[in-house]
């Protein structure tokens, strides 16, 4: 990594004005700066003092258009409203015989029951605590007398229920953050950026800042903060190890600086963190969350690389806080959190990107329009170089085919490198992503939709960067990579995913063909190709592709974790993607240790990869060996702790079976026994890809 000197600058960046110490210190929920520069807001209250109620209201249905949110009362006759009676294309705060928590949009015990949720007054204090709690009623909590519930009501409400009994006969999900135990009676830490800084208060993903202290995970400071007392992670041993910023430190003058040096904008928190407020899974959004104990559990979200990337970049030596001396500005921008765990919740008044809920991902090409928007209202940065020092991550499956044309002058991180020219398509399959789809409405979209984007490739590898997915460590926990024991690669190749057999658009095909042609002609028989389904390939999957020759990345409702998978437990990747790029394709030589097979030459499968000699196969192992690294996020502080872990219960299992550092690997590529989490991995990767790529944005 390149390394150069930087004079130090004042952490504050000469941004805040004296006045907002004087606002923060007051405590309120919000804080500015005045002109609207540095925008918190905690979910349920807007208005730059936080005293207006901003309700999320529990409903079955989306609005059609507009701002203007209507509460829908639950209809239990025609439960999916105007979307017919399919569940899933529902709301999921369709809440039957229960309370809402309207600043969520949960489902709670009704108040009438023994341990129903009673709200605070409403004469109460802002962020007063309910009377009393109750207990969460979720989306598999809901009586079958809705037409989409799914449990009995007398487990709800009889005289064992879940809302009426100290011990109840039915158990209901803690699906919240910070909730658990048999009843949700237990309280965890929640997840929020960077632990706050350890200088304010986490609630659900909004960090309530300390007096002197603002911003998305609390590390700006004014002259008001005392920066002498230590933080929260003093008392809580728990988030210690989720506190860490080196921007905060202040750097005496010639100080020597990671470069590039980057600068996350403090958007409005209608892009950010309200979209992390609004998710009702621990595991969405988050890229770690606490369980029983306060433990870290890392999770499994799909698109973890939104907030674990943050978070990286949060806690990295290559973040400043003065947006002066930035090589480049970051755009935290939630839009997979936004698809994913908070659109098929709830309605709500401030998200006016739902104007359109038949098609989810054009509120991704509203919110990023948006975002940019605000930013050039209220900084200068984006202006003085035409927005190409500016980085937006949109990880979805398509992304970034409908990223606005607005914003194509900066770098656009994304999974989907599709090459195939501007007039692309959608090739997902799924309805609600099919971004191709055109619509007008009179007032709203007068003009259309699709000229907000047209006119682009999906992706310039040029300019952008396909980046690995973020893999939690127990993804390929048996890989040589982690020191797992190498295993003798019987299977020539494999593939285990969905295949949907039903629907052709999905996979463009491909899934389904090669299923087809393995059950026709044999493949698992003759050449001990697996291909199929869950259910049809039983196993640990990370063994399963330890186990693998050649591992198969084809798409799904658009990019492929395949690549990623297939990398870090040292399988060959074979690519049947036409027109496609997959990770690092730009800055690692690919070509030295994967295979490309065009998409009409699905059914040669096996002759082509028995055409591949011992010898090539051997050279290609030692080349994937040299960069294996470089697809795993090792550096981020959770990823790093359990990969360590991993490698001690690896080197454990080594011993155990009498084997020696010095004995010969049942293939390639070797155990890698003391693998360094620091070292050279995809966050590394990405960074010294932007300091490569600084004269380009001038």
């Amino acid at each position: 990594m390149a390394i150069q000197r930087r004079p130090a600058r004042s952490r504050a960046g000469g941004l805040l004005l004296p006045l907002l110490g004087a606002v923060l210190a007051l405590g309120v929920l919000a804080i500015s700066k005045w002109e609207g520069v540095w925008v918190s807001q905690r979910a349920g209250w807007t208005g730059f003092n936080c005293l207006h109620p901003m309700k999320r209201h529990c409903t079955h249905k989306y609005r059609d258009w507009g701002v203007e949110m209507v509460e829908h009362e639950p209809n239990f006759t025609a439960a999916a409203g105007e979307h017919g009676p399919n569940r899933f294309q529902m709301t999921r705060s369709h809440c039957a015989g229960a309370a809402c928590d309207d600043d969520l949009a949960t489902c709670w015990c009704p108040r009438n029951t023994t341990y129903g949720r009673i709200p605070a007054p409403i004469e109460a204090p802002q962020g007063s605590p309910p009377v009393r709690e109750g207990r969460m009623m979720g989306g598999w909590c809901q009586p079958n007398i809705t037409g989409w519930g799914t449990v009995d009501p007398d487990l709800l409400f009889g005289p064992e229920g879940w809302c009426t009994a100290q011990e109840p006969k039915h158990r209901c999900d803690c699906y919240l953050d910070g909730y658990g135990g048999p009843t949700c009676e237990e309280r965890y830490e929640q997840f929020c950026l960077n632990q706050c800084n350890g200088r304010g208060e986490c609630l659900h993903g909004y960090c309530k800042c300390d007096p002197g202290w603002h911003g998305i995970d609390c590390a700006h400071q004014s002259a008001f903060a005392d920066a002498s007392q230590p933080g929260r992670e003093a008392q809580r041993p728990w988030i210690a190890e989720h506190v860490h910023t080196p921007a905060a430190r202040d750097f005496p003058p010639g100080a020597t600086r990671k470069r590039p040096l980057i600068f996350v904008y403090e958007l409005a928190s209608d892009y950010s963190t309200l979209l992390m407020q609004y998710r009702q899974e621990r595991n969405g959004c988050t890229s770690r969350h606490y369980v029983q104990g306060n433990q870290t559990e890392l999770s499994s979200w799909t698109f973890n690389v939104e907030p674990g990337f943050l978070e990286a970049l949060l806690q990295s030596e290559h973040r400043t806080l003065d947006p002066e001396e930035a090589d480049y500005f970051y755009v935290p921008a939630l839009t997979s959190c936004y698809i994913e765990p908070v659109r098929g919740v709830a309605d709500s008044v401030r998200d006016f990107w739902y104007g359109v809920h038949e098609i989810r991902v054009h509120g991704v090409t509203n919110i990023l329009l948006e975002a940019s928007h605000w930013i050039q209202s209220h900084h200068p940065y984006w202006d003085r170089r035409g927005g190409r020092d500016h980085i937006w991550l949109v990880s979805h499956d398509e992304a970034s085919c409908y990223v606005p044309a607005a914003i194509r002058s900066s770098i656009i991180l994304t999974h989907w490198g599709r090459m195939d020219g501007p007039n692309h398509t959608t090739t997902t399959g799924y309805w609600e992503d099919e971004y191709s789809t055109e619509f007008h409405h009179p007032h709203w979209a007068p003009d259309g939709f699709l000229w907000k984007f047209q006119g682009h490739q999906c992706y310039d590898p040029v300019k952008d960067l396909v980046v690995p997915l973020m893999k939690n460590p127990d993804h390929f926990h048996k890989s040589p990579l982690l020191g797992g024991t190498t295993r003798n690669r019987t299977i020539l190749a494999f593939h285990r995913g969905l295949v949907q057999m039903g629907w052709p658009p999905y996979s463009r095909g491909i899934r389904q063909r090669l299923v087809n042609a393995s059950l026709e002609h044999g493949w698992k028989e003759k050449h001990n190709i697996l291909i199929g389904e869950y259910a049809d390939i039983p196993g640990d999957y990370s063994e399963l592709m330890a186990s693998s020759v050649f591992c198969l990345v084809v798409p799904g409702h658009g990019w492929s974790a395949r690549m990623d998978d297939a990398t870090l437990n040292g399988c060959l990747p074979v690519i049947i993607m036409d027109d496609v790029v997959v990770s690092f394709d730009s800055v690692v030589d690919l070509s030295a240790f994967t295979v490309r097979i065009a998409q009409q030459d699905v059914e040669k499968l096996p002759e082509i990869l028995q055409a591949i000699s011992e010898e090539r196969r051997q050279e290609m192992r030692a080349a994937m060996a040299r960069v294996w690294n470089r697809f795993t996020y090792s550096s981020y502080r959770p990823y790093a702790k359990r990969i360590r872990e991993l490698q001690q219960q690896n080197a454990a299992e080594r011993e155990a079976a009498g084997l020696r550092p010095e004995d010969p690997p049942l293939s390639l590529p070797a155990t890698v026994a003391d693998l360094d989490p620091s070292a050279d991995d995809a966050f590394g990767t990405v960074m010294a890809w932007l300091y490569h790529r600084i004269p380009r944005t001038r």
